[in-house]
């Protein structure tokens, strides 16, 4: 009789353990497929515009335009505004964080191709020079699931107040 019973602890234990084994693996799984194929509803940003490519900064002659952070933004009362684009040919949603250091300063929400998003660092900055970090995530069309991540952009802003 306590044969049985150790056998039924025994057996009880097995089915516990694999029980768990299962779980577990199942867990790891959900974990290392599940982060890339993750959907994000950020929803559409209700502040995008669509891209005026005349948004150059610079006091000089030289006429050019800032695409995306390229170069040095020249930030003043009349130019308050850092352009977070999509360009035109994307077939991909972007959303943009915008640090200095290890502050965010603004988020945005997903921008569709062909439109831009404005960022107020005029507002948002003391005056002197500040070089900023843009980490942008790119998403599909069709379901928002997340593409790329993380991508790392440095942005030089010249603050005038």
């Amino acid at each position: 009789m306590e044969k049985k019973k150790q056998n039924k602890k025994d057996l009880l234990i097995i089915i516990l353990v694999i029980l768990l084994l299962l779980i577990g693996v199942s867990v790891a799984q959900i974990f290392r497929h599940g982060i890339s194929d993750n959907i994000i509803d950020l929803g559409i940003s209700e502040s995008q515009e669509t891209i005026n490519y005349d948004i150059n900064h610079h006091n000089n002659d030289s006429d050019y335009t800032e695409l995306m952070g390229f170069g040095c933004l020249d930030i003043n009362k009349d130019y308050p505004f850092a352009y977070l684009i999509n360009p035109e040919g994307n077939e991909v949603y972007l959303s943009f964080d915008v640090y200095e250091d290890d502050k965010l300063l603004y988020s945005s929400k997903l921008i569709e191709p062909g439109m831009m998003e404005q960022f107020n660092a005029y507002d948002c900055l003391n005056a002197g020079r500040h070089n900023l970090i843009y980490s942008i995530t790119s998403y599909d069309l069709g379901n928002k699931s997340v593409l790329w991540s993380n991508i790392r952009q440095n942005q030089e802003l010249l603050i005038v107040k």
